[in-house]
């Protein structure tokens, strides 16, 4: 019985959280269950759960309740392909209007010999957290380097503003002008307690140290020289402003300077500053730089108040800090928009899992808050040192995957790739980027409006050749026309195996289509477990994704035509849907007069 306790107690090795629908589609999740399973879950966690175990976490499912939690013990099979035995707590989400009901699984690793670790990993956090918020500095001295440090935490991780020999610090500060002259005296009996080794000292002065000489404060440094063994001692300590006074802390200047005060994250000052001197000192780790911006933020501050935008401000800001932890750093750079620095992640996956992470759980972040409203956000990223070496320039590249991103469709993200995105167009300067891919938007609504004027005035191309303008200009695998009671291919292009469309009419498939008659597929794994016969022969036919848009007669369905990615997919942009929303029409316009349909 007591091993049943702790095993409920939930003392053992977390592998993350996901929120899923009753198909077990993903929603959202943190960054150690994207990081624990990798690309299967991206859409669906059905695929990890060993089958004769499937049904015990459908019958949890079914047998939450609000706010309860049911527990049921499956084997999953983890991204190094290893089953293990995975304790799942599932607790039922409060229902969102008459929008699918959603689940919170927490999953936890039962018999992994890493509990100890994970526990004091937790204590640490919790000291991390609350470090974070403290508007105190810290210092420390080693005997060995004679050099002092004074650091604060942010992100769960110190940021070093001094890290000088303690002589120089000393002497530089009293040349600059820092400490008055009253308080120098006072200055000299810190340094020399601090040199020395003082079991324990306190020492207050006013001074400009700690902001480099803009702003005088009253400072209270507190120290004390701890043994970690008998021949490796060092001083630690605090740095608080005070009112001389009353003895009351006061804020915290050089702290202020650093932070942005609506999110809680570095200001743009501070974060560009540490990303620059990282990439200065040649990490042999890859860097990411990632900018995160909040998808139509501005419609966001008119349509529901500034005070909700500054609540989405700091929400997000939580979450980046959340899912970051201590494997990198953020800032606040702008009104929506973010800056956060990535070390050492092992791979690209390990990359993807923390931004998946960010965006899945920025989408849900206020998923019961208002009817219809959907927060999302774009993110774009360039790594150190495989894009550059120079932080101006992977800046610049960051900031136009995130703007591929946002063209893209937004809530999303985009990791540079010169050889995908091209090289990133910069002014004789250097200092202004041309992030807009203008031509390549121009040609394509070129190419849509000339279709329709040829439409009117009567001089469309043969189909098959239109079909074949349309795939090259859009840069697709295929175009598939299926028409008939049993929704038999009658044209297409490219080198799809299709041979009919038969799920169309099936398992109320037409009920997928938006009031336009457009069905968009970003990956087809979307549609497992939730339609799982149109996931089997769009699978059987290769398709990795597509738009579908279906052709009517007097509101009577005669077809429909597929844009398709065959053995890929990516998502689709939403200026490209709108396009294919024109094209079949126009299409299905030339079919009826050629007697297709």
């Amino acid at each position: 019985m007591g091993e049943r306790y702790d095993l409920f107690n939930e003392k053992m090795y977390s592998v993350g959280r996901v929120v899923v629908d009753k198909s077990l589609h993903t929603q959202s999740a943190d960054e150690a269950f994207f990081s624990y399973f990798g690309n299967d879950v991206t859409y669906s966690i059905r695929r990890t759960i060993i089958d004769e175990d499937h049904p015990r976490i459908i019958e949890c499912l079914d047998a939450s309740e609000d706010k309860s939690v049911q527990r049921t013990v499956i084997r999953m099979k983890g991204i190094n392909g290893k089953i293990r035995w995975i304790l799942a707590a599932i607790r039922k989400l409060p229902e969102k209007n008459e929008e699918e009901q959603l689940y919170s699984i927490s999953f936890s690793d039962i018999f992994s010999l890493e509990r100890l670790s994970y526990s004091r990993q937790r204590g640490i956090t919790e000291y991390r957290h609350i470090l974070s918020l403290v508007n105190d500095l810290a210092f420390e001295y080693s005997f060995e380097t004679k050099r002092i440090r004074i650091y604060m935490f942010d992100c769960f991780r110190e940021i070093v503003l001094v890290d000088k020999e303690l002589e120089n610090w000393r002497q530089s500060s009293i040349d600059s002008g820092y400490v008055l002259s009253r308080y120098i005296e006072t200055f000299n009996c810190l340094c020399r307690d601090i040199k020395n080794g003082v079991y324990r000292f306190d020492y207050e002065l006013e001074s400009s140290i700690l902001t480099a000489g803009r702003t005088r404060e009253m400072c209270l440094f507190r120290g004390i020289t701890r043994y970690d063994d008998p021949d490796n001692k060092k001083v630690t300590g605090i740095i608080s402003v005070v009112s001389s006074r009353q003895k009351s802390k006061d804020v915290n200047l050089a702290i202020e300077a650093n932070k942005d005060s609506l999110s809680g994250l570095l200001n743009k000052r501070a974060v560009s500053g540490f990303a620059k001197e990282l990439i200065s000192g040649d990490p042999s780790e890859n860097v990411n730089i990632v900018i995160l911006d909040i998808d139509n933020f501005n419609e966001i501050n008119s349509g529901y108040g500034h005070l909700f935008g500054d609540e989405v401000i700091h929400t997000v800001a939580g979450i980046v800090k959340q899912e970051i932890g201590t494997r990198g750093i953020a800032g606040r750079i702008s009104g929506s928009s973010f800056l956060i620095v990535l070390e050492d992640t092992r791979d690209e996956e390990d990359l993807r899992g923390i931004l998946r992470a960010i965006r899945t759980n920025t989408e849900f972040a206020f998923n019961d808050r208002f009817e219809n409203f959907r927060l999302t956000c774009s993110m774009g990223v360039s790594t150190y040192p495989v894009d550059s070496k120079d932080f101006d320039e992977l800046f610049m590249q960051a900031d136009k995957a995130l703007y591929i991103a946002q063209q893209k469709g937004k809530n999303r993200y985009v990791i540079y790739d010169i050889d995908k995105h091209g090289p990133v167009e910069k002014d004789i300067e250097n200092k202004i980027v041309f992030l807009g891919a203008k031509d390549a938007a121009s040609e394509k609504l070129n190419f849509v409006g000339q279709l329709a004027e040829n439409l009117v005035l009567g001089r469309m191309p043969d189909i098959s050749v239109l079909l074949e303008q349309i795939r090259s200009q859009f840069e697709i695998d295929d175009i598939c026309i299926f028409a008939g009671s049993g929704m038999e291919l009658i044209l297409s292009c490219g080198n799809a195996q299709s041979k009919n469309a038969a799920y169309f009419f099936e398992n109320n498939y037409t009920e997928r289509f938006s009031g336009d008659g457009v069905f968009v597929i970003d990956n087809v794994n979307e549609l497992e477990g939730r339609d799982d016969n149109a996931f089997s022969q769009l699978t059987g036919q290769n398709i990795g994704g597509a738009v579908q848009c279906i052709m009517t007669e007097d509101n009577i369905i005669k077809g429909m035509i597929s844009f398709c990615y065959i053995g890929r997919f990516k998502k689709w942009s939403v200026a490209d849907i709108s396009y294919f929303t024109i094209i079949g029409r126009t299409v299905t316009a030339l079919l009826k007069k050629n007697a297709y349909i």
